[in-house]
């Protein structure tokens, strides 16, 4: 059976962004969208909404009469899930992964001392839900259901901050996650500190827990000496 408009879109959008990252579509030179078509068997319709959908993430610039140009990493959108994502996997990978959780302890830690005071009903409720479902995970040894259930509590927490600013960070956050899952051993009982301090309106005991747990985490990516 063959591929769909929809998965072949997907393909191509994300076989380019990992070029482009990786350096294979070097900023110098124009992308070609015959070739692109041509080598991914795609058509022109296809291959026009996949740039159109990279250059909306900073990955390519396009201008009638000048055509289209894979842009430097400084144009990229650094907080885009798929750009994060292609990072990751690229050759500055490890880098990538430093600075998305050097942004996990420069903005949970705050959102969880900011959350405790705020006390959010909704989010709260979705924190101790999400907690729950990370409990069940561990019985279960399930690392997959594990992972997404923390990207619910991260992200809840995010939210619970109550900042519009702050909410907006759970994107990286969440793409964060997905690239560096945190560990299912050894951490359930680092999110029940995080929970626990912030339902008990304990700011100071939130902000101390929610980077112990980020500590714990940090630790467990760091590359073998």
């Amino acid at each position: 059976m063959g591929e769909d408009g929809a998965g072949l879109h997907a393909r191509v959008v994300d076989a380019l962004g990992r070029l482009i990252v990786e350096g294979a579509l070097p900023a110098g030179e124009p992308i070609v969208p015959e070739d692109i078509g041509r080598r991914f068997s795609a058509s022109r319709t296809v291959v026009r909404e996949a740039l159109r959908v990279l250059q909306s993430k900073g990955l390519v610039t396009a201008r009638p009469r000048v055509g289209t140009w894979p842009q430097p990493p400084e144009a990229w959108d650094a907080i885009d899930p798929d750009v994060i994502g292609w990072r990751v996997g690229g050759p500055d990978g490890q880098r990538q992964l430093h600075d998305l959780l050097e942004l996990r302890h420069l903005v949970e830690p705050q959102a969880a001392r900011l959350a405790a005071r705020h006390r959010n009903r909704d989010e709260l409720s979705a924190l101790a839900a999400a907690y729950g479902l990370l409990t069940d995970a561990v019985e279960r040894e399930d690392a997959a259901e594990f992972a997404e259930a923390d990207a619910l509590f991260h992200a809840a927490l995010v939210r619970a901050a109550g900042n519009a600013l702050i909410t907006q960070l759970q994107v990286p956050v969440i793409a964060a996650l997905r690239a560096a899952p945190e560990p299912t051993a050894g951490t359930l009982v680092a999110h029940s500190r995080v929970l626990t301090t912030v339902l008990a309106k304990n700011a100071d005991g939130a902000e101390t827990a929610t980077r112990r747990l980020l500590e714990t985490v940090a630790a467990y990516h760091s590359p073998a000496p």
